[in-house]
């Protein structure tokens, strides 16, 4: 049996408040606000507005996040990245021009 590729997208025109728990990919194109637990990729695309506490295998951030990467393995930070809040992850890769106000701790 093929092993099945499934995501969550939260689109564009889309608000949710609340608690996400998920094995699989999510991606934000909208708002969100709450809990993420993801033990796959989450991507915030550039447009995304999230105020929320994630965690997540990977997370890369393009849109604005306004939380705590509470545990991933890599964290992304692109050039549209805004994030104020603390990491808490293995490998992060910040890029010229991202914004982030907040605590790093690597482990």
């Amino acid at each position: 049996m093929a092993e099945r590729n499934e995501s969550t997208v939260i689109a564009s025109d889309m608000v949710f408040r609340g608690a996400i728990e998920t094995d699989h990919a999510v991606t934000v194109e909208g708002k969100l606000s709450g809990t993420l637990v993801a033990r796959g990729k989450v991507q915030i695309v550039s447009a995304a507005e999230v105020q929320a506490n994630i965690s997540a295998r990977e997370l890369s951030l393009e849109g604005s996040l306004q939380g705590n990467i509470q545990h991933a393995d890599t964290v992304i930070l692109h050039p549209s990245a805004k994030l104020v809040g603390d990491i808490n992850c293995a490998q992060l890769e910040i890029q010229r021009g991202a914004k982030h106000t907040g605590t790093t701790v690597m482990k």
